[in-house]
């Protein structure tokens, strides 16, 4: 398995969040999690991706143990060479399309050249270099989305996390962004796992899903 997860408990008093989960993903697949609100699906995502820590269990993405209760092990957010879309897509405000997209490979220290040659070809590729001045609040929803994914990819991301990114566009939108998205991950050669409540969006995004229900998968 390309990423492991097992038993990965999270409760917030006598609520649990994510209950003896445990999965595994194959290399070169996109996953479907689905699930309704309050599930736990997101909660999953986040222990992936180290934005929370579980209470138990254990996490492998690429051989290398992320999380694992038992051995005290808790590699940081930054480490982990992990993409997140968030729902709102998390742009920086205060910075143009092409800032937003430079900022991981800045955070990460990479050669200014090198930086303004990635950034340069991944807005060819995703075809919104016509947009490398704008800010977020000059940007329709199918715009901020492709810059979003476009900041994911620029970087030797491991794993993209997609949490609900489509829920607030309309079906049109959705749709071509939804096919959009999908090409560019397998062109991309990227593992995913996408949340969402939408079964339509599963079909669409990818060929493998799993079902989650107060916090546990269900068979």
């Amino acid at each position: 398995m390309y990423v492991e997860l097992k038993d990965i408990n999270k409760t917030f008093g006598d609520y649990k969040a994510s209950d003896h989960v445990s999965f595994g993903i194959e290399k070169g697949k996109l996953i479907g999690l689905l699930g309704p609100s309050g599930s736990g699906k997101s909660m999953v995502l986040k222990c992936i991706a180290g934005i929370m820590t579980p209470d138990a269990g254990r996490i492998v993405l690429d051989d290398e143990v992320l999380f694992d209760s038992d051995l005290k092990i808790n590699i940081s957010p930054q480490k982990r060479k992990i993409g997140y879309m968030f729902q709102n897509y998390a742009l920086f405000d205060h910075m143009n399309v092409y800032q937003n997209i430079a900022a991981p490979l800045k955070a990460h220290h990479e050669d200014k050249q090198v930086i303004k040659e990635k950034v340069q070809q991944i807005m060819e590729d995703f075809q919104i270099d016509d947009l490398q001045k704008r800010y977020p609040r000059q940007l329709s929803g199918g715009q901020k989305q492709r810059v979003a994914l476009a900041r994911l990819l620029v970087y030797d991301t491991k794993l993209v996390l997609l949490d609900e990114p489509f829920s607030a566009l309309d079906e049109t939108l959705k749709e071509q962004l939804l096919n959009e998205t999908k090409k560019k991950l397998v062109e991309y050669q990227k593992k995913c796992l996408f949340v969402t409540h939408s079964s339509k969006e599963i079909e669409m995004m990818c060929g493998n899903k799993l079902k989650i229900k107060r916090g546990r998968l269900e068979k």
